[in-house]
């Protein structure tokens, strides 16, 4: 394989290396070539096809200022710091079928010279006696293929569960014990072997010549990284779902269910315990089609008065309802 290097190694954000596997693939891979970089981040990446809402714990993330990220790869929700090193492979498509355990079997081979047995497991994973220590995903398109994922060295597990959970204390509490059973880091047996020192022994046995990016090329790449940066990735590029907001407020008990996709609210219902003074259907196309956002929905309750349908409603109070359900903002 190819080791990719470039003038900012382990100072960036992850829609950069997304970027970068995005260069790799349409712009500088060749016939028979395989691209192989690490990196390192500190936040929640979800996968392309998942909705943020039921993969994390948004309270605790905005508490302590852990970013949300949304890769170009299928697959699940993955917490990492920077004591968790990611890495990338990148080559031209075969006519075989694709399969991680062809890929992967190579950083297999590359522990065994550190006297570390990891198994391949299932679908996409790594264990070393029996617990995870990688997960991966995987893209394929014309241009070629795309497979990354995590090697736990010394990864926080306690923040992991908590940001990747429920905010229940009591599921989390059992949640940090159901992964210590399953996860595991790498650190405590590779016998002082620093993460600096295990990205290069990677470097040293998984690959055989350097690039080294240039100034143009970085300058493209990050171009290109505005895209995954983007809230309209990150947020709006979500499967359609259904968000329920529910609260008691001036009025009664008020459940909004919003259908949304791309950011649109395709349909609004309002249920409760309140008293309807006229009908509510009425009220509730008035949001259909409009994007979910606090101008949007300003706009239309400046225009349609949530008071005149329901008894004692107040409308900055519903206004503010709406507004908890919206991300990225």
């Amino acid at each position: 394989m190819i080791l990719i290097r470039h003038n900012n190694e382990g100072n960036l954000k992850p829609y950069f290396y997304f970027a970068l596997e995005e260069y790799v693939l349409t712009k500088l891979l060749k016939n028979d070539e395989t691209y192989f970089f690490t990196w390192e981040i500190h936040g929640v990446v979800i996968g392309k096809n998942q909705v943020i809402e039921n993969e994390v714990n948004l309270p605790f993330l905005k508490e302590n200022k852990i970013d949300v990220y949304r890769r170009p790869t299928g697959g699940g929700c993955v917490y990492a710091d920077h004591r968790n090193t990611m890495f990338s492979i990148v080559t031209k498509r075969t006519n075989k079928e694709f399969t991680f355990k062809t890929y992967l079997s190579k950083i297999i081979d590359s522990m065994k010279l550190l006297n570390i047995n990891i198994e391949f497991s299932g679908r996409n994973d790594l264990l070393f006696e029996g617990k995870k220590i990688s997960g991966n995903a995987f893209l394929q398109n014309k241009h070629g293929m795309l497979m990354h994922g995590t090697f736990l060295y010394d990864c926080d597990l306690e923040t992991m569960v908590r940001a990747i959970s429920p905010s229940d204390e009591k599921l989390v509490s059992k949640g940090i014990d159901s992964v210590r059973s399953r996860v595991t880091n790498l650190k405590p047996y590779l016998k002082g072997l620093t993460q600096e020192q295990l990205i290069k022994h990677f470097e040293n046995t998984l690959t055989y010549q350097t690039y080294v990016l240039n100034e143009e090329e970085i300058k493209e790449i990050h171009e290109m990284s505005k895209k995954y940066e983007s809230k309209a990735w990150i947020y709006k590029k979500q499967p359609a779902y259904t968000k329920i907001l529910k609260k008691r407020i001036s009025g009664g008990l008020f459940e909004i269910k919003l259908d949304l996709a791309e950011g649109v609210i395709r349909n609004l219902a309002i249920q409760g315990d309140f008293f309807d003074k006229k009908q509510l259907l009425e009220f509730e196309e008035k949001f259909i089609d409009l994007p979910y956002d606090k101008p949007s929905i300003t706009q239309v309750l400046s225009q349609n008065n949530i008071e005149d349908y329901i008894l004692d409603a107040k409308t900055d109070e519903f206004q503010n309802l709406l507004f908890e359900g919206i991300l990225g903002e």
